[in-house]
């Protein structure tokens, strides 16, 4: 037979320990990018893990790279990660696997946007010639900008053909009508002044207006005091965060079975704005559901796989569920409270 396809190798891997990522230009550097999935370190055994890690590639370059372990999850170090990225020069929508092989180290397949795998080492961009790039570009556009500025103003000259005594002329009379503006609104808002000193004010309305015009004043003080206390609640409401992991506690309804509300605060605070697939651990590895995050304007559920969830965990109506992030997109849910017995539907 001949080579194996890319495609061959990637359902290989799946079978080993393995996992992936792609590479946006955006976010190489964060600790969600850095971070492993949460089945991958617990499946590696005890005698293999370390915390020091090898990044290998077909080719034969490899890179050590440090493990930390947050409250969370654990990562790889910056320092390097950055150097593996840089590199290979990751960042245009790369697809790469990573296979554990034996005592944490990674062997590594990288695949550019169209799908073709890249088998010989890239070469890095610089800094210094990225930098350069930038400088140059910069400095040519402010010369095109700066000469812009002068054949405009030579056009203006032109067209004008005026003398320059003239436009000096026409320059000192626009400044003595502007002067002469600027008293008539000075003789304005003198007289103003006057006006209202000779009327008696009290709590800020004038006497001589009508009742239902204090009413209205009053109802606009309380409606910006109101305001402002919901800012201030607003500003105080925090998700609840446990030992370093944000966590929210709910009680099972009847309509929860179907779908899941998630509180406001707990979106707010670490869910970005838009639909995405979650993973929901069982805390004793009992098993492992996807369920959709459905992201809307008036509130954020749990949908497509809930369902299934519910039945297989098993959840009852009654029952005190705590969910805890313990990555991007991964929970685990704990059943802190058995179903009440005598609940009617």
């Amino acid at each position: 037979m001949g080579r194996k396809s890319g495609f061959d190798r990637t359902k290989e891997e799946r079978k080993k320990l393995s996992f992936y990522k792609i590479f946006q230009s955006a976010d190489l550097s964060s600790e969600s990018m850095r971070a492993f999935p949460y089945n991958i370190v617990k499946s590696i055994p005890e005698e293999d893990f370390c915390y020091k890690m090898v990044i290998k590639a077909q080719w034969g370059s490899s890179w050590e790279v440090e493990v930390s372990k947050n409250p969370r999850f654990y990562y790889m170090e910056k320092l390097g990660w950055n150097q593996f990225v840089s590199d290979n020069a990751l960042g245009g929508n790369e697809f790469v696997t990573f296979t554990h092989k034996r005592k944490m180290c990674f062997h590594v397949n990288i695949y550019e946007q169209n799908g073709k795998e890249i088998v010989n080492p890239r070469k890095p961009v610089t800094m210094a010639s990225a930098s350069r790039s930038r400088k140059e570009q910069t400095e040519s556009i402010y010369k095109d900008v700066k000469k812009e500025e002068e054949s405009c103003e030579s056009m203006e000259e032109i067209d004008l053909g005026v003398p320059k005594k003239k436009a000096e002329e026409y320059k000192t009379s626009k400044k003595i009508k502007s002067k002469k503006v600027v008293t008539d609104v000075e003789e304005v808002e003198l007289k103003m002044r006057k006006k209202m000193k000779s009327k008696k004010v009290v709590n800020g309305v004038e006497i001589g207006e009508s009742s239902r015009g204090v009413e209205r004043i009053m109802r606009k003080k309380k409606a910006e005091k109101s305001k402002t206390s919901k800012k201030k609640r607003k500003q105080k409401r925090k998700s609840k965060v446990e030992n370093g992991i944000p966590e929210f506690t709910i009680t099972i309804k009847k309509s929860y079975l179907k779908f899941l509300a998630i509180p406001k605060d707990f979106v707010e605070d670490h869910i970005r704005h838009e639909s995405k697939m979650v993973m929901v651990h069982h805390p004793d590895g009992k098993g492992s559901w996807k369920a959709l995050c459905l992201v809307r304007k008036l509130r954020t559920i749990f949908s497509r796989g809930w369902s299934k969830l519910a039945r297989e965990y098993p959840l009852l109506i009654g029952d005190r569920v705590t969910f805890k992030l313990v990555e991007p997109t991964e929970f685990i849910l704990v059943k802190s409270k058995k179903a009440k017995e005598e609940i009617t539907p």
